[in-house]
C-alpha cells in the first residue's frame, strides 16, 4: 500500500522536508509518494530572487546569510552537493563611524566559549566598560536554563544583569536585530540565549559567516529541484493552494488549487510562513492578537558608478544600515558606466524611519557608505530598488515563544514545518531546515504507528531511531 504525502509549500522548510524523506527505506522501495506542491513557478520561498529589468542581472530579494551554528542547513547543503556555491568567512569586519573598522576574528586556539573573548576585545567600539558588561552577561547567560528565560525580554534581562544603555546599543542591539529580526524590546531572551549561547559561544567555528555565492533562486531552486527530482520527488509549481479538507470517510486529506486538479494526500506537511498556514488552521496557531506578530526586513538595493571598498560585507553599528554586501566577485574600478556595480545593504525590523520614503532611504544609506568608505569618493547611485517584506520573519517575543506549534499536530495526517514551528530557534534558514526533518519525522512516526499489515517500515524505525537513522 502506497501513502502520498503532499509538502506545501517549497520554502527551505519544504525542500527539507522532502530532502528527508526522499532518502528514507519506505520512499525507496515505493511504499511513499512524496509531492511538493508550490504556488510560485520556482522553489525558495523567502529565499528567493527577482531579475533587474535593465540589466537581466538575478538579485536576491534580500541577501541570506548562514552562521557556522547552522549545522542542519550546512549538513543538507552538503547532501545536496551545494556547499560549495557558498563561501565561507572565519571573520566579521565592524564599522563605527566614530571608530572606524575592526575585526572579529575567533580564537582558533582556546577552547569554546572562550575564543570569542580575543574577538570582543578587538572591537575598537566596545569600551572596556562595555566589554567587562558583555563578558559578565554571556557567563551568566551560560549559567541560566533556557526555561528561566521564555517569560523575559531580552532588553529587561539584560538590564537586570548589568548592561548599561551604551553596551546594549553598542552590541547587544546589533548582534540581536541582526540574528532575531527584531529589537531586544520585543524579543524573548530565551530566543536571544539560542542564538549567543547554542550558537555562536557552543563551538569554535560557529561564528563563521556563510554567504551565498550564486543567486538563491539558482541554489533553492534547479540545485535542489533537480535532486530531488531525479530521486524521485515529484514537483507541482505554479498553482496556488486555496483550501485543505480532511475526508473523515477515505481517511485522505483534499489540497484544492488554482487553476489546477486538486490533490489527494494520506499526509499533508504545511510548510508555508505561519501567517499563510494560519489562515487554514486558526486553530493551531492562535488569533494574532495574542500570539504571533511579524517583523519586516528591508533588502536597499544599489547600482553604484563604483566599487566602494574590495570586503565583501561589513557589520555597520550606529547606522540606518545594519548589514552591508557587496558582490565578491567585482573588485574596485570595473564598474559598468551602465550598469553599475552592485551593492546591497539590510535592515531588520521596525525602527525610527521605518516610514521613510524609499528615496529618502537610499540617499541616507548612500551618505553613511560615502563617510564610511571615503577613499572610493561619493559614489553616484545609477539605480536602486527597495525591497521590504513586512512578513519577513516572525517576532519572537515572549508570548510568540510559548506558543510555537509542534510539527505533529491533533489533526490527522496534518504536520508542520517552517521557520515558526517549534524548533528552538528563531527564524531562520536553520530553523525552517530543522522544522522540516522534524515534520518528515513525525510523518514517519505516523506511518509506524499505522503497523507493518499496512505498510512495510523498517525495524529501525520502531525502535525510536527515526530523527537520527531517516536524517543519515
Amino acid at each position: 500500500m502506497t501513502s502520498r504525502v503532499v509538502i506545501v509549500g517549497g520554502g527551505i522548510a519544504g525542500l527539507s522536508a522532502a530532502e528527508a524523506l526522499s532518502r528514507t527505506g519506505v520512499f525507496h522501495r515505493g511504499e511513499m509518494q512524496v509531492v511538493v506542491a508550490e504556488s510560485r513557478r520556482n522553489t525558495g520561498g523567502r529565499a528567493g530572487s527577482f531579475v533587474e529589468s535593465r540589466s537581466g542581472q538575478t538579485v536576491d530579494y534580500c541577501q541570506h546569510v548562514a552562521m557556522g551554528c547552522c549545522t542542519t542547513l550546512l549538513d543538507l547543503l552538503q547532501r545536496m552537493g551545494l556547499l560549495d556555491r557558498f563561501q565561507c568567512y572565519s571573520e566579521l569586519t565592524f564599522y563605527h563611524p566614530q571608530h572606524g573598522f575592526s575585526r572579529f576574528r575567533p580564537s582558533r586556539w582556546l577552547p569554546p566559549p572562550l575564543h570569542l573573548s580575543s574577538a570582543l576585545s578587538s572591537l575598537k567600539h566596545l569600551s572596556r566598560k562595555n566589554q567587562r558588561e558583555i563578558r559578565a552577561a554571556l557567563w551568566r547567560l551560560m549559567r541560566t536554563p533556557e526555561s528561566e528565560l521564555i517569560d523575559v525580554t531580552a532588553s529587561v534581562w539584560l538590564q537586570a544583569n548589568g548592561q548599561s544603555e551604551d553596551t546594549l546599543e553598542r552590541f547587544w542591539d546589533v548582534i540581536l536585530i541582526s540574528a532575531l529580526g527584531d529589537i531586544p524590546k520585543r524579543v524573548s531572551m530565551a530566543a536571544a540565549r539560542k542564538v549567543m549561547i547554542d550558537g555562536f559561544a557552543g563551538a569554535r567555528h560557529a561564528s563563521d559567516v556563510w554567504v551565498p555565492r550564486r543567486p538563491l533562486s539558482e541554489i533553492f531552486g534547479d540545485g535542489f529541484r533537480k535532486p530531488l527530482d531525479q530521486r524521485g520527488v515529484a514537483f507541482e509549481l505554479g498553482h496556488a493552494v486555496r483550501e485543505l479538507n480532511w475526508n473523515a470517510e477515505s481517511n485522505r486529506w483534499t489540497i484544492e488549487r488554482s487553476g489546477a486538479e486538486s490533490l489527494l494526500a494520506d499526509h499533508v506537511i504545511v510548510a508555508t510562513p505561519w501567517h499563510v498556514s494560519r489562515r487554514w488552521f486558526p486553530e493551531i496557531w492562535g488569533e494574532q492578537s495574542t500570539s504571533f506578530s511579524s517583523s519586516p526586513i528591508t533588502g536597499l538595493h544599489l547600482w553604484l558608478d563604483r566599487s566602494l571598498t574590495p570586503m565583501p560585507h561589513v557589520v555597520m553599528v550606529g547606522t540606518l544600515a545594519q548589514w552591508f554586501f557587496q558582490d565578491p566577485i567585482q573588485t574596485i574600478g570595473n564598474a559598468s558606466p551602465t550598469e553599475g556595480v552592485y551593492h546591497q545593504v539590510v535592515i531588520s525590523g521596525q525602527h525610527a524611519r521605518s516610514d521613510w520614503p524609499k528615496e529618502k532611504l537610499v540617499s541616507q544609506v548612500v551618505r553613511e557608505l560615502s563617510e564610511a568608505f571615503p577613499k572610493a569618493g561619493m559614489p553616484k547611485v545609477l539605480k536602486s530598488r527597495v525591497v521590504t517584506d513586512p512578513h519577513a520573519v516572525f517576532s519572537v517575543s515572549p508570548e510568540t515563544q510559548v506558543r510555537r506549534p509542534a510539527s505533529k499536530t491533533s489533526c490527522p495526517g496534518l504536520h508542520l514545518a517552517g521557520d515558526a514551528v517549534a524548533t528552538g530557534w528563531p527564524a531562520t534558514m536553520e530553523g525552517a531546515a530543522i522544522s522540516g526533518q522534524l515534520a518528515a519525522n513525525s510523518v514517519l512516526e505516523s506511518l509506524v504507528a499505522r503497523g507493518t499489515e499496512e505498510l512495510s517500515v523498517p525495524k529501525e524505525l520502531k525502535r525510536g531511531w527515526l530523527a537520527r537513522q531517516m536524517i543519515r
